[in-house]
């Protein structure tokens, strides 16, 4: 039992050097919230691929997690160096189907670049949230125009990872990837696109447990690549 509990203090150290939420973690790693949470209250804790996956993501080694290592001088993880007066927002590693959905791997949020705005523009995308809480992904497909457009940067507020009312979210489903709107009729989640070409379809009571919603998406802006040849 003493592993669990040394494994449960180093997984809410790291919660806490990093400034990651039980959901941030879980979403990178690509588990469920449920199994952050039984790591953080002792009831089980990562091992296998899942420890590899968590040493890999915090830049500390597997046996610091399971107690055998004395707490490391932690560094800050490299960050692009942020000019002056500008907004640096991550990129993800994923493209959202506005379609008939995208295949997405286990760790497909990891970061892969970031882009730099100026705090008035990024204020007008954003509205009153905080910026740390906006992450970046691409929209693919059709199925959202006119609303969203193929290639379009989406801005996601990756706090909110619930139904929180008719919106525009990015989600997964089956294991696949998604950007559309949801409405909740009674029980049931309906799931639909802009594009009128595609049809609505419905997430069931039964089948919720599947759905497990990334952020809610608050604005879009062009990327439109103009070929000539």
């Amino acid at each position: 039992m003493a592993a669990v509990t040394k494994t449960d203090n180093r997984i809410l150290e790291l919660l806490n050097i990093k400034g990651w939420s039980q959901a941030e973690l879980a979403r990178q790693l690509g588990v469920s919230a449920q199994s952050v949470q039984y790591w953080t209250t002792g009831k089980t804790f990562p091992r296998g691929q899942r420890l590899a996956k968590l040493a890999e993501l915090s830049g500390y080694p597997q046996s610091w997690f399971l107690g055998e290592d004395s707490a490391p001088s932690f560094n800050a993880p490299d960050v692009p160096p942020k000019k002056p007066d500008s907004v640096v927002f991550t990129v993800l590693d994923v493209e959202f189907s506005c379609g008939d959905g995208t295949h997405v791997r286990a760790d497909f949020l990891n970061v892969v670049r970031s882009i730099e705005l100026d705090p008035e523009y990024a204020r007008r995308l954003v509205g009153n949230r905080p910026f740390k809480n906006i992450e970046i992904g691409n929209a693919r497909g059709d199925s959202m125009t006119p609303t969203i457009a193929p290639g379009d940067l989406l801005f996601l507020d990756k706090t909110v990872t619930y139904f929180d009312g008719d919106g525009i979210y990015a989600f997964c489903f089956e294991g696949e990837c998604y950007v559309k709107r949801l409405q909740k009729i009674g029980s049931k989640i309906v799931v639909l696109s802009d594009n009128s070409n595609y049809q609505p379809w419905s997430i069931e009571k039964d089948a919720l447990n599947m759905l497990y919603i990334q952020s809610k998406v608050i604005s879009s802006v062009p990327f439109n690549i103009n070929r000539f040849g």
